[in-house]
């Protein structure tokens, strides 16, 4: 019975928590100590299962708590990452803010985009909210802005090369007013002096 509950532990740590770990690695570059920590903490409780003077219900203990530190780690995992999307999606608006976003794919792109952002910062709401009194929906609030991010970081991968052309086409036309403005300027003064001259 607690073997089985320990395969199932290891199990969720190769299946879920890994490949959780390996994208947190390859998005922020480095591995969170708390992490850490609570990894270390799973192990440990699964190691004191096989020492030699350990009871039947101290086993089941030691798992139970075990079992705590899994959903604590996949909880966290999540949050670093909506973390590091969110990040992600601050730099995008950053750049682009002197870009008119509402004419990208044909003015679709925009309204979708900040609808899936709204979602995505009401699922990490939510999933705050719930964290102290149901894990379990905490767990899905936090999958699910996770996933809406992704698709929000997808999104912005789709109009990469829009976005670049309409920050060109925004440069040119600036310039473009500033070079109309400068002309206007100076045909105002050519036409100041010409008129002071017949007047004079």
């Amino acid at each position: 019975m607690n073997e089985e509950k320990i395969r199932v532990l290891y199990s969720d740590y190769n299946t879920v928590i890994k490949p959780l770990i390996a994208e947190i690695e390859a998005r922020i570059e480095q591995f969170p100590l708390p992490l850490f920590n609570e990894i270390r903490a799973l192990h440990d409780h699964i190691a004191r299962c096989y020492l030699d003077e350990i009871k039947e219900e101290q086993i089941t203990q030691e798992i139970i708590k075990a079992e705590r530190h899994i959903v604590r780690i996949i909880l966290d995992c999540y949050k670093y990452l909506n973390l590091s999307l969110h990040e992600s999606l601050l730099l995008f608006e950053r750049q682009t803010k002197n870009v008119d976003l509402t004419v990208l794919k044909n003015g679709m792109f925009y309204p979708y985009y900040k609808s899936l952002r709204m979602e995505a910062v009401d699922a990490v709401r939510k999933a705050k909210l719930l964290e102290s009194s149901n894990t379990k929906l905490a767990l899905d609030a936090y999958q699910d802005s996770y996933n809406i991010y992704v698709e929000l970081e997808e999104l912005i991968e789709e109009v990469g090369t829009d976005v670049h052309w309409a920050r060109i086409h925004f440069t040119v036309h600036k310039s473009v007013n500033v070079f109309l403005w400068f002309l206007s300027a100076v045909a105002s003064g050519v036409i100041s002096v010409f008129l002071a001259n017949i007047v004079s």
